[in-house]
């Protein structure tokens, strides 16, 4: 008997298996060429993407690190708040998205730190502009590490889990996330392969905790034995 996976979580599988298979060819053949031909092609988006990023960040700074509520951020209040008023006074399944998306940019924003300091890896600026040769791990030369992109690993994580949750608008919510990414390559602040570590992460973790009941309330076991016969018939 063939189990059954719901088409949205199959699409995230998908996400993630293709991240995770094109960090690599991003690594090895990709980034560094990249990172070239921005340097010498890119310069006149620049302005553009930095008063942008600098203006997303400033509302992100104020919800989630400035305005907070008993010492907790309004935004992480917000994201709670959201949850219990939608899950158990207005009776909405989908409200556990609210959940979601709090613990993914907890545990995201989490691993990412720590995933920067053990892979070392100098920003395209080092080698662009300071003469280093190599783009590689393992180049503690400075504090300040490429490996993967906190900017992407921070606001797809505010936004793929809700376009993962409501597919009709996922192209419009993740064209925000997209942008800010794509900018942090025009910028010479992280390479393709950063990117698409953090998305991958993110999606990951995405996949991970939407397996939580709390977030996604659970058939009954007989209800979906039964489900799963009539699908596989």
């Amino acid at each position: 008997m063939k189990l059954y996976f719901p088409p949205e979580r199959q699409q995230l599988a998908y996400f993630i298996l293709g991240c995770c298979a094109l960090c690599p060819v991003a690594l090895w053949g990709v980034d560094k060429p990249l990172a070239l031909w921005l340097h010498e092609e890119a310069q006149g988006l620049r302005p553009f993407f930095e008063g942008m990023t600098d203006a997303v960040d400033k509302v992100y700074t104020t919800l989630f690190y400035s305005a907070d509520l008993g010492g907790v951020p309004i935004g992480f209040v917000a994201l709670l708040g959201l949850f219990l008023l939608g899950r158990f006074l207005l009776k909405v399944p989908s409200a556990g998205v609210f959940l979601l998306v709090g613990l993914v940019l907890l545990n995201s924003g989490v691993a990412t730190n720590l995933l920067k300091i053990y892979f070392q890896r100098p920003r395209p600026d080092s080698f662009l502009l300071h003469g280093m040769t190599g783009a590689g791990f393992w180049q503690a030369t400075t504090r300040d590490y490429s490996f993967p992109s906190s900017h992407a690993t921070l606001y797809f994580s505010l936004l793929l889990p809700v376009a993962w949750q409501f597919p009709k608008y996922r192209w419009p919510l993740l064209a925000l996330p997209a942008l800010i990414t794509v900018g942090r390559l025009v910028l010479e602040l992280h390479f393709l392969g950063d990117a698409l570590a953090s998305i991958g992460l993110v999606g990951l973790l995405t996949l991970l905790f939407s397996r939580l009941p709390v977030i996604t309330p659970r058939t009954p076991f007989r209800l979906r034995r039964s489900f799963r016969k009539d699908f596989t018939a």
